[in-house]
C-alpha cells in the first residue's frame, strides 16, 4: 500500500520536469556545457478517513485512519552540451499510519511505520534549443523498477511561460502502465517573486485502475537578482477515484557551472587584465624584458618576450597612433553620413505634414 501511495505521488511530477526547472520556473535552465541545477526539498502529505463498521460480534464501531507521509527530495541536472542533459533524483520517505477503532466501551489504536526510497535517472535530448517551442525527448529509468519516456515543449513569452508534456510510464514490478498529460503556466510578479501552476492527468492502461488528476501551485522567491538560488513553497492536490490528497513542499534550489566554461563577467575580466598586462613599456632599457602582448601572464608559467630596441618600439607606437587616427576619421565620417540621412528623413516628414495641413484647410473651406 505504501509503495502504491509513493508511486502515485511521484507520478504527479515526471522526473525530467522536476530536474529541468527546479528553481525559477519562468527561466529556462542553462544549456552551456558544464552548467548544473540542483534542488533540495521537504515534502509532507497528510491523509485521513473515517467510517463506521460492525465487528464479528455485531458491535458497531468507528474506524479512524490517519496517514502521514514525509519525504526528502534531492534532484539535479547536468548539461554535457546544448543538446544533451542528464537528470536524477533520490527520494527517501517515512510513512506513518495510525488506526483507531472506537467502540462503545473501548478503543483500540495501532500504529504502523515504514521507510522506503525511490529515485530515477533520465537522459534528455533537445532537438532545437533555439526553436520557439524548444522540443525535448527524455528516456529514463526509475525505482521501483520502471521505464519512463517523455516529450515536452516550452514556450517562453516574457513575463509568461507555458509548458506542455506527454509521457509514457511502464512499471516492471507492479505491471502498471500509464500515459500522462501535463500543462503548466507561470508568471513573474517582480524581480524576486514568481508564481506557477501545473496540471497533469495520468491514465492507466489497465481497466481496473483509476486515473489520477493533480494540480500544483508554487510561489518562488529569488534570493539574489541573478537567479542563482531560490526558495519555493508548493501546494499540490491529487485526486484518484474518490481518494483526494493534499501535499505541501518547501524547496531550495540553485544553479551554476563547473569546468572551463566562461561567463560574460569572466570574459570581461580577462579582457581587462589582458589590456593591462599588454601596455607597451617605452621607457624600458634595451636589455630589460617586457610582457608579451599576445600571451597573458599567469603565476604558474610567466610568459616573456625577447628584448626590443627603443627605435623599434617608437616605430610600433607611431604606427599604432596612425591607425587610431584613421579609425577616428572613419568614425567621424560615418557619423556625418548618418546625420545627413536623418536630415533628409526630417525634410520628408516636414513635406508630408505640410501636405496634410493643406488638405485639412481645403476640407474646412
Amino acid at each position: 500500500m505504501k509503495k502504491l501511495i509513493l508511486s502515485l505521488i511521484i507520478s504527479l511530477f515526471p522526473l525530467p520536469v522536476l530536474s529541468q526547472v527546479p528553481i525559477d520556473p519562468l527561466r529556462l535552465p542553462d544549456s552551456e556545457a558544464g552548467s548544473y541545477v540542483y534542488t533540495l526539498g521537504i515534502n509532507y502529505s497528510p491523509y485521513g478517513q473515517q467510517r463506521e463498521f460492525v465487528d464479528f460480534f455485531g458491535d458497531p464501531g468507528t474506524l479512524t485512519r490517519i496517514d502521514n507521509n514525509f519525504n526528502l527530495s534531492f534532484s539535479g541536472s547536468y548539461n554535457f552540451n546544448k543538446n544533451i542533459s542528464i537528470y536524477g533524483n533520490v527520494v527517501p520517505s517515512l510513512f506513518i499510519r495510525e488506526e483507531k477503532q472506537q467502540f462503545i466501551n473501548e478503543s483500540i489504536t495501532t500504529t504502523k511505520t515504514e521507510t522506503d526510497i525511490t529515485g530515477g535517472l533520465a537522459l534528455e535530448y533537445r532537438f532545437a534549443p533555439q526553436a520557439v517551442l524548444d522540443p525535448r525527448l527524455s528516456v529514463g529509468v526509475s525505482y521501483p523498477l520502471g521505464i519512463n519516456v517523455q516529450t515536452s515543449a516550452t514556450l517562453l513569452k516574457d513575463p509568461v511561460v507555458l509548458l506542455g508534456s506527454l509521457a509514457y510510464n511502464k512499471s516492471l514490478e507492479f505491471d502498471q502502465d500509464s500515459i500522462a498529460f501535463g500543462i503548466g503556466a507561470g508568471f513573474i510578479a517582480n524581480e524576486h517573486i514568481n508564481f506557477s501552476a501545473t496540471a497533469s492527468h495520468s491514465i492507466p492502461l489497465e481497466d481496473a485502475s483509476f486515473s489520477t488528476t493533480s494540480l500544483g501551485f508554487r510561489t518562488g522567491y529569488n534570493l539574489n537578482q541573478k537567479g542563482g538560488s531560490e526558495l519555493g513553497f508548493k501546494t499540490t492536490l491529487s485526486v484518484t477515484g474518490e481518494d483526494t490528497r493534499v501535499g505541501f513542499s518547501l524547496e531550495y534550489g540553485g544553479r551554476g557551472r563547473i569546468g572551463n566554461v566562461l561567463t560574460d563577467s569572466n570574459i570581461n575580466r580577462n579582457e581587462t587584465n589582458k589590456s593591462e598586462n599588454t601596455t607597451p613599456n617605452t621607457e624600458a632599457s634595451p636589455n630589460s624584458k617586457t610582457p608579451n602582448s599576445n600571451i597573458q601572464n599567469t603565476e604558474s608559467r610567466p610568459q616573456q618576450q625577447l628584448p626590443i630596441k627603443q627605435s623599434e618600439n617608437n616605430s610600433v607606437e607611431s604606427s599604432n597612433n596612425s591607425n587610431d587616427n584613421q579609425n577616428l576619421e572613419k568614425s567621424v565620417q560615418q557619423l556625418y553620413r548618418r546625420l545627413e540621412e536623418k536630415d533628409g528623413q526630417i525634410e520628408q516628414l516636414q513635406q508630408q505634414i505640410n501636405k496634410l495641413q493643406e488638405r485639412i484647410e481645403l476640407k474646412n473651406k
